[in-house]
C-alpha cells in the first residue's frame, strides 16, 4: 500500500537544484548539514515560517544560494498535497482595474509563499470555463476569478464548488459565493448623486455589458433619482462594452440625439466616460458648465485629460489582497466556509468634469450618508 511520507521521514525527495562535481543536484539535506540543522528547520526557513528567527532565516538563505539549492516542488507536492500555487482569472488584463487587482492578489499570495497563475479569458464565459477546467488539472490550490459569465449562470459555481477546489470571486459577484469588490450599487448611487446635487437634471447612464458590476451600478443610478424624485426615462440608458472608448463615444452621440437630450451621464466605467468625453467635446459642449461626466474606475489617466474625469475608485489593489488573503484562509482551513462577502468602500474622486459648481479638483468624498438601504449584503445582491 503507497503512502506519503513526512518531510523527516523522507527528506532526500526534496531535492533540486545545481549538481555538485558528481552530478548529484543538491538536496535539502544537504543545505541542512552544512548548517548542522535539521531538515525540518531548514525547510521551515525556506518557506519563511514565522517560528523561524530572522538570524536562522538569512543564514539558511545564503547557504541555499551558495549550494545552488533549489526546491523540488513536484516531491513538495506529493507530501504536503499542495503545489503553493493559485489560479487567477480574469477577463480582460488590458484593463488597468484587473492588473491592479492581480497586483493585490500577487502581494498578499506572495507574502504566504504562493505563487500566480494567470488566465485572460477575453470576456469569453467559454473560454473562462476551459481555463479554470485547465488550472483545476494543474492542481492549483485555489482559484481567484472575475467572471464573465451572466448572473443567471450559477450552475458554474455548483460545478466549481463539487470539485472541491476553494474559490474567490473578484469585482463581479454572485449569491453564495466568497467575494471581494465594491459596492456597485453605491458606485452607482454616489456617482448619480454627486451629478444630481452639481445641478444637473437630465441624467443618462451609459450600462455596461450584462454583469453584475453593470446591474448594480444601473439599479444605484435608479435609486439615486427615485430618492431625489426624479424620473428614469428608459431612453437614456444605453449600452458600452466596459474597455470600449469608441463604444462610450458612440452611445453618448446616441444619447445627445435624443429630442429631449440629457445634461449628465454616468458612465459605468472610466473607457466609456473618457469615449463620451471625445463626442462632448465634438460637439462644442462646455465641460462641466453645459454638460457633467463622471466614470468608474479611477484610471491613472483620468486625472490628466483636457478635462480632469471625476470618477469613482473602487480601491482596485484592496480588493486584490483582501481576494488574496481570503483564500489563502480558506486553503488553510482557517476562514470561515460559509460564503462571505465583502464590500470595499467606494470613494468619489470629483474632478472637473463634473463640478459646475465648483468641487476642488481630486477631492475624496467617501460617505454612506442618504446611501440606500443596505439590509443585509446577501439581501441586497
Amino acid at each position: 500500500m503507497s503512502r506519503f511520507y513526512s518531510r523527516d521521514e523522507n527528506p532526500s525527495i526534496w531535492t533540486g537544484g545545481a549538481r555538485d562535481s558528481s552530478g548529484m543536484r543538491t538536496r535539502l539535506k544537504d543545505v541542512a548539514e552544512a548548517l548542522k540543522l535539521s531538515v525540518s528547520t531548514v525547510n521551515a526557513a525556506l518557506q519563511n515560517r514565522p517560528d523561524i528567527s530572522q538570524k536562522t532565516r538569512e543564514r539558511v538563505l545564503r547557504k541555499a544560494r551558495e549550494l545552488g539549492y533549489l526546491p523540488n516542488r513536484v516531491a513538495r507536492s506529493l507530501v504536503t498535497q499542495r503545489t503553493q500555487v493559485i489560479g487567477v482569472v480574469v477577463p480582460d488584463l488590458s484593463r488597468s482595474f484587473f492588473t491592479e487587482v492581480v497586483t493585490g492578489i500577487d502581494e498578499a499570495a506572495s507574502a504566504a509563499g504562493y505563487h500566480l497563475l494567470l488566465c485572460n479569458t477575453r470576456e469569453d464565459p467559454s473560454r473562462e470555463d476551459s481555463e479554470i477546467q485547465t488550472l483545476i488539472g494543474s492542481q492549483v490550490d485555489g482559484l481567484i476569478i472575475a467572471s464573465a459569465h451572466a448572473p443567471s449562470e450559477n450552475e458554474v459555481w455548483r460545478e466549481l464548488r463539487r470539485t472541491g477546489v476553494p474559490f474567490v470571486l473578484v469585482d463581479r459577484f454572485f449569491r453564495d459565493t466568497h467575494f471581494v469588490g465594491g459596492d456597485d450599487e453605491q458606485i452607482g448611487f454616489i456617482a448619480t448623486k454627486h451629478l444630481i446635487q452639481q445641478g444637473y437634471e437630465r441624467i443618462a447612464h451609459i450600462r455596461g455589458p450584462n454583469v453584475m458590476t453593470a446591474i448594480g451600478r444601473l439599479k444605484g443610478y435608479t435609486q439615486a433619482l427615485h430618492r431625489h424624485n426624479m424620473r428614469v426615462r428608459r431612453a437614456y440608458i444605453v449600452e458600452a462594452q466596459y474597455h470600449d472608448e469608441t463604444g462610450g463615444s458612440e452611445a453618448a452621440y446616441k444619447l445627445l440625439s435624443l429630442p429631449d437630450s440629457p445634461d449628465a451621464i454616468f458612465a459605468a466605467s472610466d473607457p466609456i466616460a473618457i469615449g463620451a468625453l471625445e463626442s462632448l467635446q465634438q460637439r462644442g459642449l462646455r465641460i462641466p458648465e453645459d454638460f457633467g461626466l463622471i466614470g468608474v474606475g479611477n484610471v491613472r489617466y483620468g486625472q490628466y485629460l483636457s478635462v480632469p474625469l471625476s470618477t469613482v475608485d473602487q480601491q482596485r489593489q484592496e480588493i486584490g489582497k483582501k481576494a488574496g488573503a481570503m483564500l489563502v484562509d480558506l486553503i488553510t482551513g482557517r476562514a470561515n466556509p460559509r460564503a462571505l462577502p465583502i464590500l470595499l468602500e467606494p470613494r468619489l474622486l470629483a474632478r472637473r468634469s463634473s463640478c459646475c459648481k465648483g468641487c476642488v479638483s481630486g477631492s475624496a468624498v467617501v460617505s454612506r450618508v442618504n446611501a440606500p438601504d443596505h439590509k443585509s449584503v446577501a439581501a441586497n445582491r
